[in-house]
């Protein structure tokens, strides 16, 4: 099985994360009358925390497009079998960054609507911005050796 290679599984990984991207623009341009019909029809209560839970949804819905898309980069560099790169390096920073940003957004929610789910969510996205964090060193490190290689040959 071909794992780096657009017909691979990073391919196909890939190809994911583009219709992830669109289905989540898609989201983010109707998500005022996305979340009014939820809150009305699961719900069926007053829309009285309707205008923090669009904004809540709006700041982490644009964190995590932009968290997807630098998925998207990453895994382009894998398909070209080229994954050590700055700017990977880059874009693993800015994922992890993303992740901390909806761990804060989800942490200052468990103040007004807590929830276990609310609680797990948030240390899910602390435990993935820490692993990128790491990740981004190791790309680092392993994109200096690869480089005084470079010269040594």
């Amino acid at each position: 099985m071909v794992i780096l290679d657009k017909n691979g599984l990073s391919g196909f990984t890939k190809r994911i994360l583009d219709f992830i991207f669109l289905g989540g623009l898609g989201i983010f341009v109707t998500l005022p009358y996305a979340l009014r019909w939820y809150m009305n029809a699961i719900y069926r209560t007053s829309t009285e925390n309707y205008y923090f839970l669009l904004g809540f949804l709006y700041i982490t819905g644009l964190v995590c497009l932009g968290l997807v898309n630098e998925m998207r980069k990453i895994f382009k560099t894998l398909n070209r079998r080229n994954p050590f790169m700055m700017d990977n390096v880059k874009s693993l920073n800015r994922v992890g960054g993303s992740c901390f940003i909806i761990a804060a957004a989800y942490l200052i929610k468990i103040f007004f609507y807590n929830s276990v789910l609310t609680a797990i969510i948030t240390m899910v996205f602390i435990i993935a911005g820490l692993f990128a964090v790491v990740l981004a060193e190791v790309f680092r490190q392993a994109i200096a050796v690869k480089e005084e290689n470079d010269l040594t040959v």
